[in-house]
Protein backbone atom coordinates (compact mmCIF):
# COMPACT_ATOMS: atom_id res chain seq x y z
CA UNK A 1 0.00 0.00 0.00
CA UNK A 2 1.09 3.80 -0.97
CA UNK A 3 0.85 6.55 1.58
CA UNK A 4 -0.02 9.71 1.23
CA UNK A 5 2.64 12.39 2.70
CA UNK A 6 0.61 15.35 4.30
CA UNK A 7 1.90 19.03 2.54
CA UNK A 8 4.65 20.45 4.67
CA UNK A 9 3.77 22.94 6.56
CA UNK A 10 4.83 26.23 5.90
CA UNK A 11 5.76 25.47 2.05
CA UNK A 12 4.66 28.56 -0.76
CA UNK A 13 1.79 27.47 -2.58
CA UNK A 14 2.27 26.79 -6.07
CA UNK A 15 2.13 29.72 -8.47
CA UNK A 16 -0.95 30.34 -10.45
CA UNK A 17 1.10 28.94 -13.89
CA UNK A 18 2.03 25.99 -11.84
CA UNK A 19 5.87 26.28 -12.47
CA UNK A 20 6.74 25.49 -9.22
CA UNK A 21 7.66 28.96 -8.00
CA UNK A 22 6.64 30.75 -4.84
CA UNK A 23 4.76 33.34 -5.12
CA UNK A 24 5.93 37.28 -4.79
CA UNK A 25 4.68 38.70 -1.60
CA UNK A 26 2.59 41.69 -1.85
CA UNK A 27 3.99 44.30 -0.39
CA UNK A 28 1.85 47.54 1.03
CA UNK A 29 2.13 50.93 -0.56
CA UNK A 30 4.71 53.48 0.61
CA UNK A 31 3.11 55.64 3.37
CA UNK A 32 3.56 59.29 2.52
CA UNK A 33 5.20 61.88 5.09
CA UNK A 34 3.38 64.92 5.10
CA UNK A 35 5.63 68.01 5.83
CA UNK A 36 3.11 70.62 7.44
CA UNK A 37 6.41 72.80 7.68
CA UNK A 38 6.58 73.08 3.58
CA UNK A 39 2.68 73.48 3.27
CA UNK A 40 2.20 76.51 5.42
CA UNK A 41 5.29 77.94 3.66
CA UNK A 42 4.38 77.67 0.39
CA UNK A 43 1.13 78.53 1.33
CA UNK A 44 2.71 81.77 2.69
CA UNK A 45 4.58 82.28 -0.18
CA UNK A 46 1.09 82.54 -2.08
CA UNK A 47 -0.33 84.94 -0.20
CA UNK A 48 2.60 87.61 -0.06
CA UNK A 49 2.67 86.90 -3.70
CA UNK A 50 -0.90 88.23 -4.02
CA UNK A 51 -0.33 91.26 -1.80
CA UNK A 52 2.65 92.30 -3.96
CA UNK A 53 0.84 92.28 -6.92
CA UNK A 54 -1.75 94.30 -5.48
CA UNK A 55 0.10 96.69 -3.80
CA UNK A 56 1.92 97.14 -7.33
CA UNK A 57 -1.20 97.63 -9.51
CA UNK A 58 -2.64 99.94 -6.91
CA UNK A 59 0.66 101.85 -6.29
CA UNK A 60 0.63 102.18 -10.68
CA UNK A 61 -2.68 103.68 -10.38
CA UNK A 62 -2.44 106.48 -7.68
CA UNK A 63 -1.23 109.19 -10.13
CA UNK A 64 -1.34 113.12 -9.27
CA UNK A 65 -1.78 115.65 -11.46
CA UNK A 66 1.12 118.30 -12.43
CA UNK A 67 1.97 121.35 -14.64
CA UNK A 68 3.63 120.61 -17.45
CA UNK A 69 4.73 122.97 -20.39
CA UNK A 70 2.50 122.87 -23.37
CA UNK A 71 5.18 124.99 -25.48
CA UNK A 72 8.15 126.42 -25.42
CA UNK A 73 8.47 129.47 -22.78
CA UNK A 74 11.78 131.78 -23.52
CA UNK A 75 13.77 133.04 -20.68
CA UNK A 76 12.24 136.18 -19.03
CA UNK A 77 8.70 135.69 -20.46
CA UNK A 78 5.65 135.47 -18.22
CA UNK A 79 3.82 132.24 -17.90
CA UNK A 80 0.09 132.47 -19.60
CA UNK A 81 -2.16 129.82 -19.53
CA UNK A 82 -2.25 129.15 -22.88
CA UNK A 83 1.56 127.41 -21.76
CA UNK A 84 0.30 125.01 -18.99
CA UNK A 85 -0.86 121.67 -19.69
CA UNK A 86 -2.04 118.92 -16.74
CA UNK A 87 0.03 116.06 -16.82
CA UNK A 88 -0.35 112.64 -14.41
CA UNK A 89 2.62 111.13 -13.04
CA UNK A 90 3.15 108.32 -9.92
CA UNK A 91 4.52 110.09 -6.74
CA UNK A 92 8.78 110.01 -7.14
CA UNK A 93 10.57 111.69 -4.65
CA UNK A 94 13.23 112.43 -6.65
CA UNK A 95 10.60 115.06 -9.09
CA UNK A 96 9.28 118.26 -7.64
CA UNK A 97 6.45 119.11 -10.23
CA UNK A 98 4.09 121.78 -9.08
CA UNK A 99 0.61 120.57 -8.30
CA UNK A 100 -1.47 121.62 -11.21
CA UNK A 101 -3.78 122.78 -8.34
CA UNK A 102 -1.43 125.78 -8.14
CA UNK A 103 -1.98 126.50 -11.61
CA UNK A 104 -3.56 129.85 -11.21
CA UNK A 105 -0.21 130.52 -8.77
CA UNK A 106 2.20 130.21 -11.76
CA UNK A 107 0.37 132.32 -14.49
CA UNK A 108 1.59 135.98 -14.38
CA UNK A 109 5.03 134.33 -13.11
CA UNK A 110 8.31 134.70 -15.41
CA UNK A 111 10.84 131.97 -16.40
CA UNK A 112 13.90 132.07 -15.05
CA UNK A 113 15.71 129.72 -17.33
CA UNK A 114 14.07 128.90 -21.00
CA UNK A 115 11.27 126.17 -20.68
CA UNK A 116 11.19 123.40 -23.20
CA UNK A 117 7.46 121.69 -23.88
CA UNK A 118 6.50 118.64 -22.51
CA UNK A 119 8.75 118.90 -19.39
CA UNK A 120 7.69 119.01 -15.57
CA UNK A 121 7.03 122.93 -14.20
CA UNK A 122 9.43 123.33 -11.10
CA UNK A 123 9.36 126.64 -8.60
CA UNK A 124 13.34 126.88 -9.11
CA UNK A 125 12.16 127.11 -12.86
CA UNK A 126 10.21 130.55 -11.88
CA UNK A 127 10.86 134.03 -10.34
CA UNK A 128 8.80 136.91 -9.57
CA UNK A 129 11.63 139.33 -10.71
CA UNK A 130 9.95 141.24 -14.24
CA UNK A 131 12.10 142.48 -17.04
CA UNK A 132 13.95 144.71 -16.81
CA UNK A 133 15.26 144.28 -13.26
CA UNK A 134 16.96 146.81 -11.02
CA UNK A 135 19.99 148.56 -12.61
CA UNK A 136 18.88 147.36 -16.10
CA UNK A 137 16.96 149.34 -18.96
CA UNK A 138 15.33 147.05 -21.86
CA UNK A 139 15.74 148.77 -25.20
CA UNK A 140 14.91 147.14 -28.83
CA UNK A 141 17.78 147.33 -31.75
CA UNK A 142 16.69 147.60 -35.21
CA UNK A 143 18.64 145.29 -37.13
CA UNK A 144 19.11 144.72 -40.83
CA UNK A 145 20.52 141.18 -41.64
CA UNK A 146 24.71 142.64 -42.05
CA UNK A 147 24.25 143.81 -38.74
CA UNK A 148 23.92 140.11 -36.56
CA UNK A 149 24.83 136.76 -37.27
CA UNK A 150 22.94 134.52 -39.25
CA UNK A 151 22.49 132.00 -36.51
CA UNK A 152 19.44 132.86 -34.63
CA UNK A 153 19.44 134.66 -31.79
CA UNK A 154 18.20 132.78 -28.55
CA UNK A 155 16.99 134.94 -25.07
CA UNK A 156 19.39 134.74 -23.02
CA UNK A 157 22.46 134.90 -25.51
CA UNK A 158 25.21 137.41 -24.10
CA UNK A 159 26.29 139.76 -27.29
CA UNK A 160 28.02 143.33 -28.06
CA UNK A 161 26.47 145.88 -29.14
CA UNK A 162 29.13 147.60 -31.34
CA UNK A 163 28.11 150.81 -32.69
CA UNK A 164 28.51 151.75 -36.29
CA UNK A 165 28.53 155.05 -38.56
CA UNK A 166 26.91 155.71 -41.56
CA UNK A 167 29.74 154.04 -43.42
CA UNK A 168 29.75 150.57 -40.94
CA UNK A 169 32.30 151.18 -39.47
CA UNK A 170 32.92 151.59 -35.31
CA UNK A 171 32.76 154.19 -33.67
CA UNK A 172 35.75 154.96 -31.87
CA UNK A 173 35.70 156.20 -27.85
CA UNK A 174 37.69 157.77 -26.18
CA UNK A 175 40.81 156.35 -25.70
CA UNK A 176 40.45 154.88 -29.83
CA UNK A 177 38.50 151.65 -28.52
CA UNK A 178 35.05 151.10 -30.27
CA UNK A 179 32.42 151.87 -27.69
CA UNK A 180 30.79 148.48 -27.13
CA UNK A 181 27.88 147.69 -24.63
CA UNK A 182 27.69 144.08 -23.18
CA UNK A 183 23.43 143.17 -23.48
CA UNK A 184 21.70 139.92 -23.19
CA UNK A 185 18.86 139.29 -25.46
CA UNK A 186 15.76 138.94 -24.28
CA UNK A 187 13.76 138.25 -27.76
CA UNK A 188 13.82 138.60 -31.13
CA UNK A 189 10.79 140.20 -33.12
CA UNK A 190 9.98 138.60 -36.74
CA UNK A 191 11.65 141.00 -39.93
CA UNK A 192 9.68 143.92 -40.88
CA UNK A 193 8.69 145.25 -44.25
CA UNK A 194 11.80 147.58 -43.87
CA UNK A 195 14.10 144.38 -43.72
CA UNK A 196 14.79 145.33 -40.12
CA UNK A 197 14.56 143.00 -37.10
CA UNK A 198 13.85 144.62 -33.66
CA UNK A 199 15.98 142.37 -31.42
CA UNK A 200 15.26 143.39 -27.59
CA UNK A 201 18.31 143.37 -25.15
CA UNK A 202 19.16 144.53 -21.97
CA UNK A 203 21.62 146.76 -20.90
CA UNK A 204 23.05 148.33 -18.06
CA UNK A 205 20.74 151.43 -17.20
CA UNK A 206 23.77 153.83 -17.87
CA UNK A 207 23.91 152.78 -21.43
CA UNK A 208 20.35 152.34 -22.30
CA UNK A 209 19.59 155.97 -23.37
CA UNK A 210 22.52 155.83 -26.01
CA UNK A 211 22.23 152.74 -27.39
CA UNK A 212 18.16 153.84 -27.72
CA UNK A 213 19.54 156.68 -29.94
CA UNK A 214 21.79 154.86 -32.34
CA UNK A 215 19.61 152.02 -32.59
CA UNK A 216 16.79 154.26 -33.50
CA UNK A 217 19.03 155.35 -35.93
CA UNK A 218 20.26 151.93 -37.27
CA UNK A 219 24.27 152.69 -36.16
CA UNK A 220 24.23 149.29 -34.29
CA UNK A 221 24.98 145.83 -35.08
CA UNK A 222 25.30 143.00 -32.80
CA UNK A 223 27.64 140.47 -32.16
CA UNK A 224 27.35 137.35 -30.07
CA UNK A 225 29.90 136.27 -27.32
CA UNK A 226 30.61 132.98 -25.18
CA UNK A 227 28.45 132.80 -22.84
CA UNK A 228 28.88 131.29 -19.66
Amino acid sequence: MTRTQPPTTGAAPPSPAGNGLPRAPVLPPPRRRRRPALLALAVTMVVLGALGATYLATSLGQTSPVIALAREVPWGQAITAADLVEARISPDPALHPIPYGDRDQVIGMVAATTLTPGSLLTRDALTDQRLPATGQQLVGVGVSTVQLPTTALRPGDDVLLVPVAAGSAPVAAEGGAPGVVDATVVQTGPPGTDGLRVVDVLVAAADGPDVAARAAAGLVAIVVVAGE
